[in-house]
């Protein structure tokens, strides 16, 4: 009896336990519950929550600046204060030797080279500072390295320029060594700010040390060889800030390099900076994509690049945008792929036109459409599975090939050339690629906007003006096919109706800008029977509601020209005979547009 009761105890107080267990999780997912609906009502009526978060950056560490101050350890106040210090008094007691005679220029330069020397020894027994690949913050390591190269920049500047112990060549020298040994610093260490410090300073040196007579040689080499550095850094630690200042740099100096403007023809004509322009124009454009194929092979010597907040936001516009324009999602260096791909032949082969002026520009036209076959021929071997390089190759194609076609194509026949490769993008193109999409839609924009500016300048008569006429017509055509095919597109019904619209004004632009001249009453009449089709062809298919708007428009300019133009400027058996017409016409067709007629249209069909 007691071992039942025992056992029978044993077995409710199980149940008891299982019950409060039970009842101890339904609780706490209560308050799970609650809290965030706390939270909410705490925010919507204004007051602050009880506890909040501190924002986080991309490397997951607080934003707030007092965490900043607290998360450093003593060791890092130490050092980083002892080392200001010890350049404090060092400076001090330099200027003092200095007041006193007691040390010379050449001692001063040995001095410099010692201590930098003494730094860079210092900091290979430091051990490395163990940070993430994405943390900006150096160690003591870094910071040795850093005093170590600032010394020895100082003195060969001095050296150079304050004492002349040594030539202008030999101190540009100097700084083409110490932006190699930075460079050497950044890859070892991993620290993009002994990177920027050798690309920057590499750039700088002309500017900084600048030679009575340079050599157009000796720069071109010089350019190349910093350009080459810091395409070296970008290709294996992917850093934006690098590439970023190694194309504007290096682009700046070749535009002042080479402007007319600024140098005559000191530069022209120059083999060394044309091949410098050459190279430079296919390594900017093969870096990017160069530099993708060899992280993607898994090597850990290319690393990828840090996720900073900076990254971040610049994804999240250009993803944006690209949900704006139909294309997908971006990868962090979308901007570098698609910027220096498109636009460093461009830039290229403009130097060049600058360095050899008297070569014709349809040469770089043609060099320009070569490049974009070339293109287009990588796209169509399909065997790249990365789908945004694929993308960057079909758009590069296209932006090559139009501006080829500008140069190379005299200005009235460009339009038309120009309108029908848009047209041939818009129907060849599938729709995921919106790259050369969007280059169609825009130039056809453009040969719109081109074609009602000559032809209210009044510039051209005569033969010139035909040309014009002929080439306007076949442009015409060919924005009548890009319209036809976005109404026909879900999602872009909205852009060929405004390109529509656009055209059709244009062509009553022609027409009065052709006619009047003849005889103005043409115009009115032309007007009138362009009016009638289209609201004819509106009833009869009935889907297309914009050509009843666009006839309804031209109604109204017709009674408008009739009333003001026509009634006051045209003799009166004329008029009489005008207003005849034009009234016949508008019978007719609110005859042929009754909803009657046009049901008993469709009855033999069916």
């Amino acid at each position: 009896m007691d071992s039942s009761r025992d056992s029978e105890f044993d077995a409710r107080l199980a149940k008891i336990e299982t019950a409060i267990v039970v009842l101890q999780r339904s609780l706490d997912g209560l308050m799970a519950e609650r809290r965030p609906a706390a939270s909410s009502r705490a925010s919507s009526s204004g007051s602050p929550p009880i506890a909040p978060r501190r924002r986080q950056n991309a490397s997951g560490k607080t934003s707030d600046p007092l965490s900043w101050f607290t998360s450093r350890s003593p060791e890092w106040w130490l050092s980083r204060v002892g080392i200001g210090f010890v350049v404090l008094a060092i400076l001090l007691l330099y200027g003092y030797a200095i007041d006193h005679g007691w040390i010379t220029p050449p001692i001063r330069v040995f001095a410099g080279l010692v201590v930098g020397a003494f730094l860079f020894r210092a900091a290979t027994r430091v051990r490395p500072h163990a940070g993430s690949a994405g943390d900006s913050d150096l160690g003591f390591r870094e910071l040795l390295f850093g005093g170590g190269l600032a010394i020895w920049y100082v003195t060969a500047y001095a050296a150079a320029v304050w004492y002349q112990l040594i030539p202008m060549f030999a101190a540009r020298l100097a700084f083409f060594v110490l932006g190699i040994v930075s460079t050497w610093i950044a890859l070892q260490e991993r620290r993009e700010i002994f990177a920027i410090v050798a690309i920057a300073t590499g750039f700088a040196t002309p500017f900084i040390l600048p030679a009575p007579a340079q050599s157009v040689t000796e720069l071109s080499l010089y350019l190349g060889a910093v350009a080459a550095i810091g395409l070296i850094i970008y290709v294996m630690r992917g850093w934006h800030s690098i590439v970023w200042i190694t194309f504007i740099a290096f682009w700046w100096i070749v535009a002042m390099q080479t402007s007319p403007i600024a140098f005559g023809s000191e530069r022209l004509g120059s083999v060394a900076i044309s091949f410098l322009v050459f190279v430079a124009g296919a390594a900017f454009t093969r870096a990017p994509m160069l530099r993708r194929q060899l992280l993607a092979l898994g090597s850990p010597r290319y690393t990828a690049a840090p996720a900073t907040s900076g990254i971040e936001g610049l994804m999240e516009a250009i993803d944006s945008l690209s949900k704006t324009l139909g294309g997908g999602k971006s990868s962090p260096d979308s901007l570098i792929v698609w910027f220096l791909t498109l636009l460093s032949p461009v830039l290229a082969i403009g130097f060049l036109g600058q360095v050899w002026p008297r070569v014709p520009d349809e040469f770089s036209g043609v060099v320009l459409v070569l490049l974009g076959a070339g293109a287009l021929a990588l796209f169509t071997r399909e065997s790249n599975t990365d789908a945004e390089i694929a993308h960057v190759e079909v758009t590069a194609a296209m932006l090559w090939t139009l501006i080829g076609v500008g140069r190379i194509v005299p200005t009235p026949e460009s339009l038309p050339a120009s309108a029908m490769l848009a047209a041939l993008a818009i129907n060849g193109v599938p729709r995921r690629f919106v790259g050369p999409r969007v280059l169609a839609k825009l130039t056809i924009g453009l040969v719109i906007f081109a074609i009602a500016g000559h032809e209210l300048s009044f510039d051209e008569t005569g033969l010139v003006h035909l040309r014009w006429l002929a080439s306007e017509i076949v442009a015409l055509g060919a924005a009548a096919f890009i319209a036809r095919r976005l109404v026909a597109e879900r999602g872009d019904e909205i852009q060929g109706m405004v390109l529509a619209a656009a055209g059709y004004f244009t062509v009553l632009l022609i027409l009065w800008r052709t006619l009047e001249p003849v005889w103005a009453p043409l115009v009115t009449a032309s007007y009138a029977a362009l009016g009638a089709g289209l609201l004819i062809l509106s009833r009869r298919e009935a889907t297309h509601s914009l050509l009843k708007y666009l006839g309804g428009a031209t109604m109204v300019i017709v009674v408008g020209r009739l009333l003001f133009v026509d009634l006051s400027s045209v003799e009166t058996i004329w008029r009489v005979l005008l207003f005849l017409v034009c009234g016949a016409v508008f019978l007719y067709t609110g005859y042929r547009m009754q909803p009657g007629r046009a049901a008993g249209e469709k009855k033999p069909n069916t």
